[in-house]
């Protein structure tokens, strides 16, 4: 039976497919910066990316039984909040070299805002759920 739209909510899982999303948006929009760039704007940000997606799924494979296990999961999504905040930094200056189209970065960004919307509330899901380990 479908789900109306405006009942539907977003998957617990949909961070890791939102950053799969981003790390292969990325490195799509890095190959078409100029070469001479590669090491200063162009690999930074696709590694970037490609950080986020691995915390992301190194903190889902961690399926906590005790507080030290919820701990590590939860620096992993830190980590991941954190690669994400570096990223607009460098996308923002992409932008300014390049100046990318605005459509692009409009996309790029509600990416970027997505993911980390999703991570916040997965942090905060996990703070709630694990928060009597012991």
């Amino acid at each position: 039976m479908s789900v109306i739209r405006s009942q539907r909510a977003d998957s617990k899982m949909e961070f890791i497919h939102t950053a799969r999303e981003l790390q292969i948006y990325s490195i799509k929009k890095c190959s078409n910066f100029p070469k001479r760039y590669t090491f200063y704007i162009s690999q930074p940000i696709a590694s970037s990316a490609t950080r986020i997606h691995e915390y992301v799924k190194m903190a889902n494979s961690v399926y906590p039984t005790n507080a030290h296990e919820a701990q590590i999961r939860r620096d992993y999504l830190i980590r991941a909040n954190a690669e994400l905040n570096s990223l607009i930094s460098q996308i923002e200056v992409a932008q300014e070299l390049f100046g990318l189209d605005p459509n692009v970065i409009k996309y790029w960004m509600d990416i970027v805002g997505k993911e980390i919307r999703l991570v916040k509330g997965v942090m905060k899901e996990e703070r709630e759920r694990y928060n009597n380990l012991t």
